[in-house]
C-alpha cells in the first residue's frame, strides 16, 4: 500500500535546466538516525562527514569552515552535481569504489565500506513528491544490503531488519494497522490451513488403510470365486493337500459316515448399507473383464449410481447338536463384519452392515437351506444358528461330558479351503460339465457340487497336545474355511468346536471346549422357548 499522493512543495531555489524546468536534488538517508528521511541541497557546494552518531551530515559551502579539510563535496555541475572524494575516505557509488564521480538520479553511495547509506535523487517542477513507502522503503532496503559489504548471510540479514525497521518507522499508522491486520490474517488461516493439511493426511491416512481393507477382502472373496482357468489345474494344484488331510485319518468309518450328516456347509455374503439414506455401498463400475474398476487407492467406491453391490463373500462350517433346527458355529461366520480389518471405519462413516445371504447345505440333501442367528456369545467365538424349519430331521451330534486329556485321539471335521477342497475331490466328468455353464460364480458352483452329492465335509485325526479350560488344543491338519466344524472323541461326540489354526506352531490348531459352548447352547433354547 502506497501513501498518499499528494506533494510537499519546498521553498527555496532549485536547479534550472536548459528547458526551464526547476530541478531539486535531495539526500536521503537510508542509514542511521535519520533513516527514511531527505535534505535537500540547496547551495553549489556542499560538504558531507560523518557526525557524532554514525550518520551523515551535511554541510552547505557558506556555513563550512575553512580551517577544516573536508573529504567528501558535492559540486553542482550542469543539472546534476560532482562527487569528489578524498584519499583519506572510501566511497562506493552502487557499489564501485569511485574518487571523483557525476551523480544520476536515484544512485546509491555508500561511505566507508559498510558505512552510512545515501541515495542521491533529483525532483522537477519544484515539489518533492511524498515518499510512496511501500515501493521506495523497500527497494532502499534491498539495494543497501545489495552493496554492502560482508558475507551473503550479514547482507541477507541486514535485509531483513531494515524491512522490519520501514514497516515500523516509515510507514503511516494505517499502513502499520493494514500491515499487522494481514499478519493476523496470514497467522489464522496458516494455522487453518495447517490443521486442515492435518486433518487431510489423516483422511488419507484413513482411506488408504479403508482401501487396503476392502482390497484385501475383496483378495479373500476373489479367493472363493472359480474361475474356467483354474478348473483346469485346479485337482493338481489340492489333490496333494487333500490326500494328505484324509491319509491322516484312520478313524473309525462308521464315526465319519455318522458324523457327517450332521456337517453344515455355511456359504454368506454381506454388504454395507447407509444408517440414513439405506443406500448400498457399490462399485463405481465394472471393467470390460467384469472387475471393479479401480482408483490409485484401491477399488472405486460410492454411495450413488447404479453399479454393483459391493459384496463380502465367505464360507464355513457348522453342526447339528444340542436341539432340532439348532446349528452350533464361531461367531465370527455368524457375524463375520465384525472380523473386517475395515469394520470400525466403516461404522465411523456412517455405514451399518447387513447380511445379505446365509445359507447352508447338508450331505446328501440337494437343496440349500436358510440359516438365521439366535444367539452369539460376547465373549467367545461361538454362535448358535437355526436352519429353516421345512429341512426334514438332521442327526444331532452327542456333546461330551468326559473330561479331554493330553494325549486323547479326536477327530476334526469341516469344511477347510471351502469351495476349493471340494472341488478337488471331484472328477473330470464333472469339471467338465461345470466348465460348461455359463455361471461359474460363488454361489453356482456350490449349487452344482449339492445336486451331485459332492458337498462332504473332510475329517483328520490327531492328538490333543494340551488342555486349558479355555482351549482344546491338537495337531489334526485343518485351515481356513474349517472354523465352526466340530472336535469329536473316538466315541463320535463332541468335545469342543474348531475355532482357530496355527501355523506357526508347527500346525496346531485349537477348539473351544464344550464348556464355553453349553451356556450359549442353554441360552439359545431358552430364547425359542420364550417366542
Amino acid at each position: 500500500m502506497n501513501e498518499s499522493n499528494a506533494k510537499t512543495p519546498i521553498a527555496g531555489p532549485g536547479i534550472a535546466n536548459d528547458k526551464g524546468a526547476n530541478l531539486i536534488p535531495v539526500i536521503e538517508f537510508l542509514s542511521g538516525r535519520y533513516r527514511g528521511t531527505h535534505e535537500r541541497i540547496t547551495e553549489k557546494t556542499v560538504f558531507l562527514i560523518i557526525n557524532e552518531f554514525g550518520g551523515i551530515s551535511i554541510i552547505p559551502a557558506s556555513r563550512a569552515d575553512e580551517d577544516v579539510d573536508y573529504p567528501i563535496s558535492l559540486h553542482r555541475s550542469g543539472d546534476t552535481y560532482e562527487l569528489e572524494v578524498s584519499p583519506v575516505i572510501s566511497v562506493w557509488v552502487n557499489g564501485k569504489k569511485v574518487s571523483q564521480h557525476t551523480l544520476l538520479s536515484g544512485e546509491l553511495m555508500e561511505i566507508g565500506r559498510n558505512g552510512p547509506m545515501l541515495r542521491y535523487r533529483i525532483y522537477t517542477g519544484g515539489e518533492i513528491p511524498q515518499r510512496t513507502t511501500t515501493a521506495n522503503a523497500f527497494v532502499d532496503s534491498i539495494d543497501s544490503a545489495r552493496y554492502s559489504g560482508g558475507s551473503l548471510v550479514s547482507r541477507t540479514g541486514r535485509l531483513m531488519s531494515e524491512m522490519v525497521s520501514d514497516l515500523v518507522i516509515r510507514t503511516t499508522l494505517w499502513f502499520r494497522v493494514l500491515v499487522v491486520g494481514i499478519l493476523v490474517i496470514l497467522i489464522i488461516s496458516t494455522v487453518y490451513l495447517s490443521r486442515q493439511s492435518r486433518h487431510l493426511e489423516e483422511r488419507l491416512a484413513e482411506e488408504s488403510s479403508l482401501m487396503r481393507g476392502i482390497s484385501e477382502l475383496l483378495q479373500r472373496r476373489e479367493k472363493n470365486a472359480i474361475t474356467r482357468e483354474e478348473l483346469v489345474n485346479l485337482r493338481a494344484q489340492l489333490e496333494k493337500r487333500v490326500g494328505v488331510l484324509e491319509a491322516r485319518s484312520e478313524a473309525t468309518r462308521e464315526i465319519i459316515a455318522e458324523a457327517s450328516k450332521s456337517i453344515v456347509f455355511l456359504q454368506g455374503s454381506y454388504s454395507y448399507y447407509d444408517k440414513e439414506s439405506n443406500l448400498p455401498l457399490r462399485y463405481v463400475g465394472l471393467d470390460p473383464e467384469g472387475r471393479p474398476l479401480t482408483s490409485q487407492m484401491g477399488p472405486a467406491i460410492t454411495l450413488e449410481g447404479d453399479g454393483p453391490v459391493v459384496d463380502f463373500e465367505y464360507t464355513g462350517s457348522a453342526f447339528a447338536a444340542g436341539a432340532r433346527e439348532l446349528l452350533i458355529t464361531n461367531r465370527h461366520l455368524a457375524a463375520p463384519w465384525e472380523f473386517n480389518p475395515v469394520h470400525d471405519q466403516f461404522e465411523a462413516m456412517g455405514l451399518a452392515p447387513r447380511l445379505e445371504r446365509f445359507i447352508g447345505y447338508l450331505p446328501g440333501v440337494e437343496k440349500s437351506f436358510g440359516v438365521q442367528l439366535v444367539t452369539a456369545s460376547d465373549d467367545v467365538d461361538v454362535a448358535i444358528l437355526r436352519r429353516d424349519a421345512a429341512l426334514s430331521d438332521v442327526r444331532q451330534l452327542v456333546t461330551s461330558s468326559v473330561p479331554v486329556h493330553p494325549g486323547d485321539e479326536v477327530i476334526v471335521m469341516g469344511y477347510p479351503t471351502g469351495i476349493h477342497a471340494m472341488l478337488a475331490r471331484t472328477d473330470t466328468k464333472f469339471l467338465d460339465k461345470i466348465s460348461a455353464e455359463e455361471s461359474l460364480d460363488f454361489w453356482a458352483v456350490v449349487e452344482h457340487l449339492s445336486a451331485s452329492s459332492l458337498i462332504t465335509p473332510l475329517a483328520t485325526r490327531g492328538i490333543v497336545g494340551q488342555v486349558t479350560p479355555n482351549a482344546v488344543v491338537y495337531d489334526a491338519e485343518t485351515t481356513h474355511g474349517g472354523s465352526g466344524g466340530p472336535v469329536l472323541n473316538m466315541h463320535g461326540e463332541v468335545i469342543a468346536i474348531n475355532t482357530a489354526f496355527m501355523q506357526q506352531f508347527g500346525g496346531s490348531n485349537i477348539g473351544l471346549p464344550m464348556a464355553h459352548i453349553m451356556p450359549v447352547l442353554n441360552r439359545s433354547l431358552e430364547l425359542l422357548k420364550s417366542q
